[in-house]
């Protein structure tokens, strides 16, 4: 987060827009939003206040799940010039003879005992409570590395759900902007980026110009695109981040000055 003491004012700013619907048409009401969300596990602080961001990772009421994994239950891995690293939570329904993409776990079958799995061609039994890690390279993506954090919290006949954090870092991206949007999103993340005047939001093609009256100045846009963003603002950027790697990047503006930004909002990524 940019430290400045206009943050409070402006994250109050964004919730005014957002909720009186100024940034965006679809955007869920407070009745939509979980009950208590303000301890779920991986948001950046810029990104609580923001309410689609809740519907968009399509997270429930997590609160009541004891010993919910945390951001720090990750190894730490730095992004830098060359490489990505989206980490947050995640919230999903695994049915019978599904595997968990990215990893070496399978659902295999559900009985009295338990929810049976294969990991890593191992049987292995959990029950409500148990946990469901992974640490390894992506199948199929060379240079990409998956850490996945999860907690059983329901068995039911045919499924279980879980929940946690997970966090993936992709090498030698190569951001090239175009109309290839992922497919099928198979991992959503939080995303927050600062940029000073000449630098490009990590992961895409624009970058931050300055400001003026008409807002911040984005650069990178298509070409006859309106350049200027205000608090609140969305900018999308849809490409690849590697030939095999396409993304989308739903954005708002959170924060602007003369000399630095910061944006915020969801990435998605369809993986082999």
């Amino acid at each position: 987060m940019i430290p400045n003491p206009r943050l409070s004012l402006v994250m109050v700013l964004i919730i005014t827009l957002l909720l009186t619907g100024c940034g965006g048409g679809n955007l869920p009401s407070v009745e939509d939003l979980p009950v208590d969300i303000s301890d779920i596990p991986g948001i950046p602080e810029p990104l609580r206040q923001l309410p689609e961001i809740w519907q968009e990772l399509g997270l429930p009421d997590l609160d009541d799940i004891p010993n919910l994994p945390q951001l720090e239950n990750l190894p730490l891995i730095e992004s830098s010039q060359n490489r990505l690293v989206l980490r947050g939570p995640m919230e999903r329904r695994f049915e019978v003879g599904e595997p968990i993409p990215g990893t070496d776990i399978q659902l295999v079958a559900i009985g009295d005992e338990g929810a049976e799995f294969q990991i890593a061609g191992l049987r292995s039994l959990r029950a409500v409570g148990d946990s469901l890690d992974f640490d390894g390279q992506w199948p199929g993506l060379p240079g990409a590395t998956y850490n996945l954090r999860l907690r059983i919290y329901q068995i039911s006949a045919n499924h279980i759900r879980s929940a946690g954090v997970h966090q993936i870092a992709i090498e030698g991206i190569q951001p090239q902007s175009n109309n290839a949007q992922p497919a099928e999103s198979n991992l959503s993340f939080p995303y927050t980026a600062n940029a000073e005047i000449g630098q490009l939001f990590p992961g895409t093609t624009y970058g931050y110009q300055g400001q003026d009256d008409r807002g911040a100045l984005i650069s990178g846009l298509p070409e006859g695109d309106y350049p200027y963003r205000k608090v609140g603002d969305s900018i999308k950027w849809t490409g690849q981040l590697r030939p095999e790697v396409p993304a989308q990047f739903n954005l708002r503006m959170l924060f602007y000055n003369e000399s630095q930004t910061q944006v915020g909002g969801i990435v998605r990524l369809s993986l082999p």
